[in-house]
């Protein structure tokens, strides 16, 4: 039941994200909304002012030009989005005698970034399960929810995700990720140190994964060791997802991301301060009872 209830968590919110697809590409500070919404029609990342005031484009129209890229795509790849013979690897020079072909839809970047959201929700929900146990008030709410198994299933399907997040950029054609730039760090020239800090993160979740599998053949002390560095982890990810994904780059959603990310952050320094609370109360334990057996040994 709990695994039913947590797969369609997953699945709301992988369609939810995936039907966010389109980045705001133009600054806000360059367009005057005279107190009207900020909206987008046609889904194509840019703003139905941004499209009159700014690019020229057609606010109704996901692709103005129909060269199978979006408005927002185009704007983001520094191509024309009025120009259907310019698009995100073009040649430099094309023959405007040419008959320009469809080119492909950038379903493998979407695909990207929709998946990579997901692997970090997983990842969000794997951290805060574990921080409830510490935490008398949410105890009591998740505790039913939560066991090593369900935690073992969310890490792993976190990195499933995060897998896919990777190898799905091998087929597309504007950033052109080679498999050694995915998995050798710094070996992209896409900036090259955000996305190290994905293949670190990829890496340093697989050895959770599987440390926690195998947690029986471990002393507890070494596997505590090695999952202290889950915080590590959330942090890396964090940075990559917050500086490199591109939805984020819309405001509204960066606001969402950041904030949730602070509640968690609050649960982080609450359960350390339990668990120095119990050290210091184990530790004052320890010295009560020293004390109180010397004082023994004094009166016999």
């Amino acid at each position: 039941m709990n695994k039913k209830f947590l797969l369609c968590l997953l699945v709301i919110f992988f369609v939810t994200f995936l039907g966010w697809k389109n980045v705001q590409a133009q600054s806000q500070s360059t367009i005057n909304y005279s107190g009207q919404p900020i909206v987008d029609t046609d889904s194509d990342g840019l703003t139905d002012q941004g499209e009159i005031q700014i690019y020229h484009t057609d606010p109704n129209k996901f692709d103005t030009d129909g060269d199978g890229f979006s408005d927002g795509t185009e704007v983001l790849a520094g191509t024309d989005p009025l120009d259907a013979a310019v698009y995100p690897g073009s040649p430099a020079k094309v023959d405007p005698q040419q008959v320009v072909k469809p080119v492909e839809n950038p379903s493998a970047w979407y695909a990207s970034r929709a998946s990579g959201l997901v692997a970090f929700a997983l990842l969000y929900v794997s951290i805060f399960l574990g921080l409830t146990l510490r935490i008398p008030l949410l105890r009591k709410i998740f505790s039913p929810v939560y066991s090593l198994k369900i935690h073992c299933w969310i890490s792993v399907q976190a990195l499933l995700f995060a897998f896919f997040h990777a190898i799905v950029l091998i087929f597309d054609k504007w950033l052109g990720f080679k498999l050694s730039a995915l998995f050798v760090p710094f070996a992209s020239t896409y900036k090259p140190n955000l996305t190290a800090l994905g293949v670190f993160g990829f890496y340093l979740m697989g050895i959770l994964v599987i440390t926690s599998y195998s947690r029986k053949l471990m002393s507890q002390k070494i596997w505590r060791a090695v999952h202290f560095t889950n915080l590590v982890l959330y942090f890396i990810v964090f940075f990559h997802a917050l500086y490199l994904g591109t939805d984020l780059k819309i405001e509204i959603f960066r606001n969402i991301f950041v904030w949730a990310n602070a509640f968690l952050v609050l649960l982080m320094l609450i359960n350390l301060e339990l668990r120095f609370a119990e050290a210091r109360r184990i530790r004052q334990q320890k010295e009560k009872e020293l004390a109180n057996n010397s004082n023994a040994g004094m009166v016999g």
